[in-house]
């Protein structure tokens, strides 16, 4: 156990450890009855709450920390992760611009941003956040990916099939890269190579059913 552990805390991480979560929730709540603004048991109640999609409370909790600690960086991330999750996308992207405001971002608050704006219908929002993230970590793969599903669903198909091509480019599994690869040749009317994508997607996933489905459509609508 971490030397630094409250040992009054002892008990709760270790029901934590062996799953029994409720039962760490009663003592950490326990505890916060006798110090209501004690920061660092509402942030482990609250990841518990969040842990059991008990998000409704977990969303409570960590607004209560942040009116403790307002320019916490770490406390406005995890607020906007269990905005985006509760599917409350707006205050998702407020959390998350004022972490990147701060400059101290990582990229993960670029990746959470972007599909905030992406689920709000904001695809050109959602194109811009990945374009600045690539621009800041050119190595950040998953905005490739993001990107490419952002680009592919605003219609931009030539510019999405870069970021899908250089995801298999790293890694020719990529499943998911390949299926949109594949669909987006198919919103290009390239049959030929979507099917060749859907096929490679099968061979690596036999029971994938939407690769399924396309690759059959192609066969039964779109043979040559």
């Amino acid at each position: 156990m971490n030397q630094f552990i409250d040992p009054r805390l002892e008990e709760a991480y270790s029901h934590v450890l062996e799953g029994d979560l409720q039962d760490a929730v009663d003592i950490f709540e326990k505890y916060l009855k006798e110090e209501p603004e004690n920061t660092h048991l509402l942030m482990e109640l609250a990841s518990i709450y969040y842990i059991q999609s008990e998000m409704t409370k977990c969303i409570e909790t960590y607004e209560k920390v942040l009116s403790i600690k307002p320019d916490s960086l770490f406390v406005l991330y995890r607020l906007g992760v269990a905005y985006y999750r509760f599917t409350h996308f707006s205050p998702a992207v407020e959390m998350f611009k004022r972490v990147i405001a701060s400059g101290k971002a990582m990229p993960m608050t670029y990746i959470w941003l972007g599909l905030s704006y992406y689920h709000m219908g904001q695809e050109e929002n959602s194109i811009a956040t990945y374009r600045k993230l690539l621009e800041l970590c050119p190595e950040t793969t998953i905005a490739d990916y993001y990107m490419g599903v952002s680009l592919k669903s605003s219609g931009k198909y030539e510019e999405a099939l870069p970021h899908f091509e250089k995801l298999l480019e790293e890694n020719s599994l990529h499943v998911s890269a390949r299926y949109h690869l594949g669909r987006v040749y198919m919103k290009m009317y390239n049959y030929e190579k979507a099917k060749e994508q859907f096929k490679l997607v099968l061979d690596i996933d036999p029971l994938n059913k939407n690769a399924s489905e396309m690759y059959d459509y192609i066969n039964d609508d779109h043979s040559f």
